[in-house]
């Protein structure tokens, strides 16, 4: 087979898996080449697909609108409740799956080698495939679909890079003028056009980083997700919410009820968490009901509270105290000194200290 036959043949195997794909529900299909990544931010994940895959030779890189219509739950004395951004918490781990199977088995079924890459720099992939480009809030905006999209890869033996040029890693798009998601942004995490200083991320606190006292205010009763800079995002202002998905959904409220997550309650996470949120852990997803008790304000916290200051979790005991503190009453102020007493942690110490010296 001489090179303008195997690039016909190539073409045809691309072009087939863009319509099973397709077919399938799935929205965007991109491709790029197996070699490394270039990136510092570990965030991202794995950066040699090849180490995936022996002789990979393409990445196939498959994204799916995401955005979808909240249930939202009332707050009501006695009961707070902490909340999910509407945008693929319901519904990522079904349709990254779904991704992977229908590329997976499609490629397969052709005579490929093909395995999921769920560590994969997706951001990096999908923006070297050509699907977008990186937005100032440091998502990928893609022209069809905004940035409410998510994404699964593959990694495969497929000749599928050659037919695809490489596209620049940090290809620009937003106007020069536009700040609407850096001013959205509630901590600062936006450091400036295309930057983002994690640490003041309320999404990176959400997967288990420790937040900053002066700004968990900020979190609110956020439990997984942000998304303000993407709602403020003028590339998301038509992109409306998907109704129907190719794979059963978490059937789950938006709003679960923070007292049985802060309390360590198991069987309350089981029922109410979505697939995704629990990516995060059950123990990371116990510290953000913390949080999000102490922004809630509700004297029906205070035992809840106070049994999550004897947790082995230096962040339950952290934020507890923290929380406390907000609280303001002498039974609160009790409990930190009680706790001051039997602590030995310098971090909680000084969020006890400081819990102290406000309540």
């Amino acid at each position: 087979m001489d090179t303008a036959e195997r690039a016909s043949v190539d073409q045809g195997l691309l072009a087939g898996l863009r319509s099973a794909a397709a077919a399938a529900g799935i929205d965007l299909i991109g491709v790029t080449s197996a070699e490394p990544f270039e990136y510092e931010d570990d965030w991202w994940g794995h950066d040699q697909p090849g180490a995936l895959l022996p002789n990979a030779r393409s990445v196939v890189v498959a994204g799916f609108g995401a955005r979808y219509e909240p249930r939202p739950v009332a707050t009501e004395p006695g009961a707070p409740r902490g909340r999910f951004t509407p945008f693929g918490s319901r519904v990522f781990e079904q349709m990254e799956a779904h991704c992977w199977r229908v590329v997976g088995d499609y490629l397969r079924g052709r005579g490929f080698a093909a395995v999921d890459a769920p560590r994969l720099g997706i951001k990096p992939a999908l923006v070297r495939s050509g699907l977008g480009r990186y937005g100032k809030h440091c998502v990928v905006i893609t022209p069809e679909l905004g940035s409410m999209v998510m994404f699964g890869a593959v990694v495969t033996d497929a000749p599928l890079a050659s037919i695809e040029d490489d596209r620049p890693l940090q290809a620009e798009t937003c106007p020069p003028g536009c700040r609407l998601c850096v001013d959205a942004c509630p901590t600062g995490a936006l450091a400036g056009d295309y930057k983002l200083d994690r640490s003041r991320c309320i999404t990176n606190w959400l997967w288990g980083a420790f937040s900053p006292r002066e700004l968990r205010a900020e979190q609110q009763n956020r439990l997984f997700g942000c998304a303000e800079c993407l709602l403020a995002c003028p590339a998301n202002a038509e992109v409306r919410p998907r109704r129907e998905y190719p794979v059963a959904t978490d059937g789950v409220d938006d709003c679960p009820e923070l007292l049985p997550l802060a309390a360590g309650d198991r069987a309350y996470y089981d029922r109410h968490i979505p697939t995704f949120p629990r990516q995060a852990g059950f123990e990371t997803m116990r510290a953000s009901a913390i949080v999000a008790l102490g922004n809630a304000g509700d004297p029906a916290a205070v035992e809840t509270l106070a049994e999550a200051l004897r947790s082995p979790d230096m962040r339950h005991r952290a934020y507890s105290a923290w929380a406390l503190g907000r609280l303001r009453s002498d039974r609160a102020r009790m409990l930190l000194e009680d706790a001051r007493a039997a602590e030995s942690d310098a971090t909680v110490l000084e969020e006890i200290d400081a819990a102290l010296a406000t309540s």
